[in-house]
């Protein structure tokens, strides 16, 4: 784009609103039509020659009488395409714009309407506008900004510049060579910002790209992200290199240039990345020296259609309160402490599927998958288990599961870890929407080591019956505690129990090597213990 000299505010554009009135056909564009002008003067104004009014009434087949036009009527014009059209085209706009077209009062601006020398553009809270110049100069004009045009399209000073006004807010301006054009140079853009002048210059094979701002009590900041800039202001001329950025007081000298903050890193969401609210998180890394920070959502990758934007952040972090569907872009920008904007960063483009409000962070639940026995409240697994995490978030999707272990070593360093945690992990969970969500409390231990099993024959007498009504054993039989029970061949026999033997009576015994046949009076006991978990479940059958 061509650099051009205008005073303006920064530019952030809105989301486009679905109130715009049509806009021109293509080539075409809206003029305003002011006191005493008729279609002679509009086709000398744009066509160079009054006698090619006729072009225009056939452009405008509502108009009965060239001679007779209401001010602040919209006649339809051809625009030549020519670096000269003495116009700035209003190429978007978002919310509430209005326009001043001199000596006209303020109205409602339309996509397509052409402004002029000492005309007036203004927008309000969450709006904005881009201006179109025709040798490709761009005007950025963000929310709640006053911007007039001066001297569009003629000479200043022996040089080919365009000059604005920012009587308050913020505005960029992009100029590059033209790719149809490329040996035609590119304009300088003046900028007024009260008692000071900024010039914005090319670099020798380059464009300009700057901003700036009108900020309270009369100062102003002029950041050069491309070319050059010169700022004047209080009997003191300073030039602004690339890269860096100066500030104005209501009076006095402009400040030495300072360098500007590099751009913050994206980090969610990611690139091309979907979410699933309107209001989803953003994320980006911090920058060294910053004091605050901007985010933009907009429409568009070079921010020429604003959808939200956020300003003086003091955290690298932001939360949309309600974003519209469909695809979008935003970006970061770090503010120094005095008060210059960093380099932007570079857009990101994200999908919002949903404009739903999500609020809520998700339940992410640990668990046991595998052998496992519960003591007491003590919970304790085998090494075959592996541990899970089950991310719920009935707002945003369905349940989630991922293994946090794959290997018994895994198990049991998570085991300690847990434990060093207070039976509680300290871990969090996210969702699309960067809602956080953290690990319900949860504690086991590992028990890797199998119960120990010993067997001995031992008299009957040993182990006098004391339970009421209990009999004593007879034939095959077996008992866990007090109480004997028969026990036939082949046929097993599952038991849970904590007690910490087993009696088998009537049956002959292989032990090994040797073959064991307790007596009448005697019996096989069977002990287990298991220094872990303890033994819950015990299944034999004879043979």
């Amino acid at each position: 784009m061509t650099s051009v000299r205008r005073t303006v505010s920064l530019i952030v554009l809105c989301v486009l609103a679905s109130t715009l009135a049509a806009s021109a056909e293509p080539g075409t564009a809206w003029h305003i039509v002011r006191p005493g002008e008729n279609l002679h003067m509009i086709a000398l104004l744009y066509l160079g020659a009054k006698d090619r009014w006729p072009e225009l009434a056939r452009l405008n087949p509502e108009v009965q009488d060239p001679n007779r036009l209401e001010p602040g009527q919209r006649i339809r014009v051809t625009l030549p395409g020519g670096a000269d059209t003495p116009a700035a085209r209003v190429a978007r706009l978002a919310r509430k714009v209005e326009a001043q077209p001199t000596p006209n009062p303020w109205e409602d601006a339309q996509q397509d309407d052409l402004l002029l020398d000492r005309d007036g553009l203004r927008t309000f809270p969450k709006s904005s506008a881009e201006m179109a110049f025709a040798d490709g100069t761009r005007l950025l004009v963000t929310e709640s900004s006053l911007v007039f045009f001066q001297q569009t399209g003629r000479q200043l000073q022996g040089v080919d510049r365009k000059s604005v006004e920012i009587v308050e807010g913020q505005a960029d301006v992009e100029a590059q060579p033209a790719a149809d054009r490329p040996t035609r140079p590119v304009p300088e853009v003046e900028i007024v910002l009260g008692p000071a002048r900024a010039t914005a210059r090319p670099a020798p094979a380059g464009g300009t790209r700057a901003r700036a701002r009108r900020v309270d009590a009369g100062s102003s900041k002029l950041m050069v992200y491309g070319g050059e800039g010169e700022v004047e202001a209080g009997g003191a001329k300073v030039t602004v290199p690339e890269g860096m950025g100066t500030s104005m007081a209501a009076t006095g000298p402009p400040t030495p240039p300072e360098k500007l903050l590099p751009a913050p890193q994206p980090v969610s969401p990611a690139a091309g990345g979907q979410v699933a609210c309107g209001n989803p998180r953003f994320r980006w890394n911090a920058v060294p020296d910053a004091v605050s920070y901007t985010v933009e959502v907009c429409r568009d990758p070079s921010c020429g259609a604003l959808v939200e934007r956020a300003v003086g952040l003091d955290k690298p972090e932001w939360r949309a309160a309600a974003l519209p569907q469909g695809d979008l872009y935003w970006r970061a920008t770090a503010r120094s402490g005095s008060g210059l904007d960093g380099y932007p960063g570079e857009p990101v483009r994200l999908t919002v599927t949903s404009d739903r409000t999500d609020l809520q962070g998700p339940k992410e639940v640990l668990a046991i998958e595998g052998p496992q026995v519960l003591v007491a409240d003590a919970l304790w697994a085998g090494p075959a288990a592996r541990a899970t995490a089950t991310k719920v978030d009935p707002e945003t999707g369905e349940p989630v599961t991922r293994y946090l272990t794959q290997s018994p070593e895994e198990l049991g360093a998570f085991a300690a870890q847990l434990a060093a945690a207070a039976g509680g992990l300290a871990s969090t969970a996210v969702d699309g929407c960067g809602n956080a969500g953290s690990f319900q409390p949860f504690g086991f231990t590992m028990d890797a080591q199998a119960p120990e099993i010993s067997w001995e024959v031992v008299a009957l007498q040993d182990f006098p019956n004391r339970r009421r009504g209990a009999r004593k054993p007879k034939g095959l039989s077996w008992s866990g505690g007090a109480r004997w029970e028969p026990l036939e061949v082949g046929v097993p026999v599952s038991i849970d129990s904590d007690a910490p033997q087993l009696l088998l009576h009537g049956a002959r015994f292989d032990l090994g090597d040797e073959e064991e046949s307790p007596g009448e009076n005697q019996m096989l006991r069977i002990r287990f213990r298991d220094a872990g978990a303890g033994v819950a479940h015990l299944r034999f059958q004879l043979r």
